[in-house]
């Protein structure tokens, strides 16, 4: 085949335009010169894509910077309004989505519960509905936006994002990215939430990351995600961190996956539940008893948190033996994958600091010892809609990846 030396000199001045770019999303403000240095570009180079994304109102100035030596450099930024991004988190109890600017600020939100996902095709016209509801109520240039990510439970295949299983949803074989995209004029991309969450508690602005994160999303279900630098590792299928699936009591209750005794059949929020459930029904001795009304099909996990939290031994058990079994699956992926850091996240994160420092104790007890680990945990700090942001980023990575920004 015959060398193309146009059509490489093309590629490499996308490619530095996109990396220019990238710079002053993750390091501005900043002038010319930082980003020539950042980028190991001549400053000619930057100038040029700097003047040409300034004419296509993509980059702006802001002033000038502190006088020094010479004339004071104008100081850059990315114009903030220039893209906007469209996130969902469909999640088994609530759906969230968000909109987020170019520099990955939030400028709108809204959240609904999550009714009954069956029919399939009937609950994903609802979601589509309150989609462009939302779109529709946004005070933004519509032919601005350049999609939008869905953030999803369960095993999602890659390139295509159709649900291959969706234990909390009971779906098997669903074309979610397909039927999302008839009749929306943005591009959908779907991917699972616990990856998207990841993608998302681990950027830092002005940091490139070289650590590797164990990202753990506690919430009605339970999902995990491993972030090498900026790089969320999916796996040959697509299907990584699939924590809540590894069985950790073999004599446990059946899962919704089929195997016997997984995390999330005993430790998730759903789990939570069902057995504060179980124990109302047969002891009925209990202060969820008083939050439930004497119900036991309304009980919820934050009703056993509270109960917990207020002294009750029945709840302080099951939040207890939770937080033993979870920490014991993080030691066990410490000790496979050897993080710099585990973050944990997820609704059930959102009922106080106790329930964190148990699992903690537990993976302090159940660890590999070793001298040389710097391990940190922490909990998320992205909150309540920090999956459906880490769709955005999703979308906005995968968009950079293809070169299908407008610019």
């Amino acid at each position: 085949m015959a060398y193309d030396k146009k059509l490489d000199q093309q590629q490499i001045a996308q490619t530095n335009k996109y990396n220019v770019l990238r710079c002053l999303i993750r390091e501005g403000p900043i002038n010319r010169a930082a980003i020539a240095k950042r980028m190991g570009l001549s400053l000619p180079t930057v100038m040029a894509i700097v003047d040409d994304l300034s004419e296509k109102k993509v980059v702006r100035s802001i002033g000038k910077g502190e006088f020094g030596v010479g004339k004071p450099p104008d100081i850059l930024e990315m114009e903030p309004e220039r893209f906007f991004y469209i996130g969902a988190d469909i999640g088994r109890s609530t759906i969230r989505f968000v909109v987020n600017n170019a520099v990955g600020e939030e400028i709108a939100c809204m959240k609904e519960p999550t009714e009954d996902p069956f029919p399939e095709e009937q609950f994903i016209g609802h979601v589509k509905k309150l989609l462009l509801e939302f779109i529709g109520q946004l005070n933004t240039d519509k032919e601005r936006i350049m999609g939008v990510g869905i953030a999803m439970p369960g095993l999602i295949e890659s390139g295509t994002g159709k649900v291959l299983l969706a234990p909390d949803f009971g779906w098997q074989n669903i074309p979610l990215q397909d039927w999302l995209q008839e009749g929306l004029p943005y591009p959908v991309l779907v991917k699972n939430s616990t990856h998207a969450l990841a993608v998302n508690e681990s950027f830092v602005k002005g940091k490139d990351d070289g650590n590797t994160t164990f990202c753990v999303n506690l919430g009605y279900g339970i999902g995990a995600a491993i972030i090498s630098g900026e790089n969320l590792y999916s796996g040959t299928s697509g299907i990584s961190g699939e924590l809540g699936h590894c069985v950790v009591d073999r004599d446990g209750p059946l899962c919704k996956c089929g195997n016997i005794g997984c995390l999330e059949a005993v430790a998730s929020g759903e789990a939570i539940a069902r057995q504060a459930q179980t124990i109302i029904t047969h002891h009925g001795r209990s202060k969820i008893v008083e939050l439930c009304g004497g119900r036991a099909a309304k009980i919820d996990a934050q009703m056993v948190f509270e109960a917990a939290n207020a002294g009750d031994s029945l709840s302080l058990k099951i939040i207890n033996t939770a937080a033993n079994y979870i920490g014991i699956a993080i030691s066990m992926a410490v000790n496979i994958l050897d993080p710099d850091r585990v973050v944990i996240c997820g609704g059930l994160m959102r009922n106080g600091p106790y329930f964190f420092e148990r699992i903690k104790a537990s993976v302090e007890e159940h660890i590999m010892p070793c001298p040389s680990r710097n391990l940190m945990l922490s909990m998320g700090a992205k909150g309540e809609y920090g999956t459906a942001h880490g769709a955005c980023r999703v979308l906005m990575n995968t968009l950079w990846a293809e070169r299908a920004l407008m610019i």
